[in-house]
């Protein structure tokens, strides 16, 4: 009995061995396979590119400039102190010569000056009064005298007070337009004082006639590629334009002629103050009848041509520590390369190559 149960224990450890080794391990929960997603192909980097070629090279530079005499009058208070009271002109405004254009604060002046009118009048009427009782010989020679005495010691106080009163007072000098006003001075909430020969308001005279244009410097295009560079004696064509820069009606396209720049013509200024430091100075040859300061002026010059040159575009160009280089692709590694490259003039689109590049290679561009 012993025999056969040890036998069918046997065979029940067979059994399982053998549901283990050829049914895996189905006693215990399956397990899933995870999913492991498919490797795709990467797409090919896509590349534009350009055929190297020649070409002219052409830089034209258009912009506006103001009509100015540059050599307008100054009009300063001698004598500090005081703010202003009133100013009685404005930017662009034309006067004529004598007209008042800055009063300041003095109200001790003011009031000893109009005492002082209303006591000389007082006198002349006084004195002629005594002058007719004498001459009928109401009075004596001596009260008469004693009259004529008065009155000119009224007249000579009036007087000075009238010029001290006076310099309280600018008066336009030359008749003309005002071209400056110094704000620091005449801004309705400024608390400053004027000091002593101080430029308040500035009057470009009629008789200056206008004759520059004062272009602001500028780089090529607005970018920041090559400065405008303007040569002493260049000639310009230009246009009277308005605000939206419109060609003026019936106004015919006139010459200038560049005639120095701010290195050449020192300590001047302009419309609010503004020191001379980044203008070229342009004198109209043959200016437009009626064309007075403020006036806005388009030129267009053309900077440089270069022609039959190797022209590549700007956006095919790199650098890094100051070296210019573009990309090329390399046949045997299909993988781009650095090629350096030496660059002449450009503009704001093209470049010229004058080394590392040959007509017909191909690079890539952008």
């Amino acid at each position: 009995m012993k025999k056969f149960t040890t036998k069918i224990l046997l065979l029940i450890v067979a059994l399982v061995q053998a549901v283990v080794i050829f049914g895996g391990c189905s006693i215990f929960p399956s397990e899933e396979e995870p999913d492991i997603p498919s490797l795709k192909t990467p797409r090919p980097i896509e590349y534009s590119f350009y055929t190297v070629r020649k070409g002219t090279l052409k830089s034209t530079v258009t912009g506006t400039g103001k009509v100015s005499s540059v050599f307008y009058t100054e009009h300063s208070f001698q004598q500090g102190g005081g703010k202003i009271k009133e100013l009685h002109v404005t930017l662009g405004q034309k006067v004529k010569k004598g007209d008042p254009l800055v009063e300041i604060e003095n109200t001790d002046i003011e009031e000893k000056f109009l005492d002082a009118e209303i006591e000389y009048q007082k006198k002349k009427l006084e004195e002629q009064t005594k002058a007719r009782q004498y001459k009928n010989g109401s009075i004596s020679e001596l009260e008469y005298h004693i009259a004529e005495l008065e009155l000119k010691s009224a007249k000579i106080r009036y007087e000075d007070l009238k010029e001290a009163y006076e310099q309280t007072i600018l008066y336009a000098k030359v008749s003309g337009k005002v071209v400056y006003i110094n704000t620091k001075y005449t801004a309705a909430t400024s608390t400053t004082e004027i000091v002593g020969g101080d430029t308040i308001v500035a009057i470009d005279s009629e008789d200056s006639k206008f004759t520059f244009v004062l272009f602001e410097r500028m780089s090529n295009g607005g970018n920041a590629y090559t400065p405008t560079q303007f040569r002493i004696g260049e000639t310009l064509t230009l246009t009277q334009v308005d605000e939206n820069g419109k060609t003026l009606t019936g106004v015919e396209p006139f010459t200038g002629e560049i005639v120095g720049t701010d290195a050449m013509i020192k300590d001047l200024q302009v419309e609010l103050g503004q020191v001379i430091d980044k203008y070229y100075f342009c004198k109209m040859n043959n200016p437009p009848k009626g064309i007075e300061h403020g006036d806005i002026v388009k030129y267009d010059y053309t900077e440089f041509v270069i022609e039959d040159c190797i022209i590549i575009p700007t956006s095919a160009l790199y650098e890094f520590n100051g070296e210019n280089f573009v990309y090329m692709l390399d046949a045997s590694t299909n993988l781009k390369k650095e090629v350096p490259v030496q660059i002449g003039y450009r503009t704001s689109s093209q470049a010229q190559v004058l080394d590392g590049l040959k007509v017909g290679e191909i690079i890539i561009e952008g």
